[in-house]
């Protein structure tokens, strides 16, 4: 069994699982990120001992723990650096985690557990050029290349959302202009709507409560509504400049989208999104590029903790077995 931890923007995702990818507990709580890291991993620790008191499982059970976080996150010694959607800056989630609960978990960039996910569980399994990308709260990616995870010279790869795509655009959370992120995420689509909001404006977007999101706007447009339809072209003209890019940089077979925009979105950004590319990239790497929506849902990135655990106890399983010793039960109190 794995204990799986997706540490969101503005929501946490827990589950336990088996190694197959059935899931047998699940937990789901706002992040609030403003209450700063100790209380999130206070928050995080809770959930794991409480999912594990709720049923038989124990901790001799369980063959690892994974945590996903947002980026940017360093490997080895997988420290937060400065994010953005968490407004964390050197915070070593592995000590402080193992602090808390007395194991050392294996900790991943969300993006990168998520290209896992797809990788081992999803639509695109074992596709050897394959890149993840998610637009939620932010935007980010998982790249595997040859059908090896590719994370860069200190972990930093991925960070697609910091990609810029107009030029003296929307201030980003990280401090520069015109990233992906401040022009096309979640936060960026909200932020959008409430402008056109205090200008008069997009009436049809805003729910009885007054509140807008990314899923207002997407119900808007949906309804003929015609800035929420600007919107939604202008973020799709922002995602198809940068998935162009990344696709005459690394010839993909394959892309996946993900994130609440991709899934909540999908009949409004997926075939245009297709075409925006397609008109940006040299035809030859067009040849064989598919773009598709993750089918593995919000659980795309507890499917790449599944994965990843268990693919790096198999490969210290044999690294024992080939120096001669004998394979014993991990310590429950120190995995990897």
């Amino acid at each position: 069994m794995v204990v799986c931890v997706d540490l969101g923007g503005s929501k946490v995702l827990m589950a336990v699982a088996m190694a197959e990818g059935q899931f047998l507990r699940r937990l789901k709580f706002p992040t609030q990120s403003e209450k700063g890291p100790e209380d999130i991993l206070d928050r995080i620790a809770a959930g794991v001992q409480e999912m594990l008191k709720a049923g038989a499982e124990t901790a001799d059970r369980i063959v690892g723990i994974g945590v996903a976080t947002p980026g940017p996150l360093s490997f080895p010694d997988t420290v937060v650096w400065d994010s953005p959607n968490l407004g964390w800056n050197r915070v070593n989630i592995k000590e402080e985690m193992k602090a808390r609960l007395g194991w050392e978990p294996l900790v991943e960039k969300d993006t990168n557990m998520a290209v896992l996910g797809e990788y081992y569980f999803g639509q695109m399994q074992r596709c050897q050029n394959l890149l993840y990308i998610t637009v939620s709260t932010g935007i980010g990616g998982g790249i595997m290349l040859g059908g090896q995870l590719y994370r860069g010279q200190n972990g930093g790869a991925g960070e697609i959302g910091h990609m810029v795509v107009a030029s003296g655009g929307r201030i980003c959370g990280c401090g520069r202009q015109g990233c992906l992120e401040a022009q096309a995420s979640g936060t960026a689509i909200a932020q959008m709507a409430k402008e056109l909001g205090q200008e008069g404006k997009g009436q049809g977007m805003f729910s009885g409560l007054g509140t807008v999101g990314a899923k207002e706007v997407g119900e808007a447009a949906r309804r003929g509504d015609r800035e929420a339809r600007t919107i939604v072209a202008q973020v799709v003209d922002y995602l198809g400049i940068a998935l162009g890019n990344l696709v005459n940089i690394f010839n993909p077979e394959k892309i996946v989208l993900g994130g609440a925009v991709s899934l909540g979105w999908e009949d409004l950004l997926l075939e245009p999104l297709r075409e925006r590319v397609k008109a940006e990239v040299f035809p030859l790497n067009a040849r064989d590029l598919q773009i598709e929506v993750t089918r593995l849902g919000e659980d795309v990135v507890l499917y790449g903790c599944i994965a990843e655990v268990g693919r790096r106890k198999t490969e210290g399983g044999k690294r024992k077995a080939e120096d001669g010793r004998s394979c014993i039960r991990v310590d429950s109190t120190n995995f990897f």
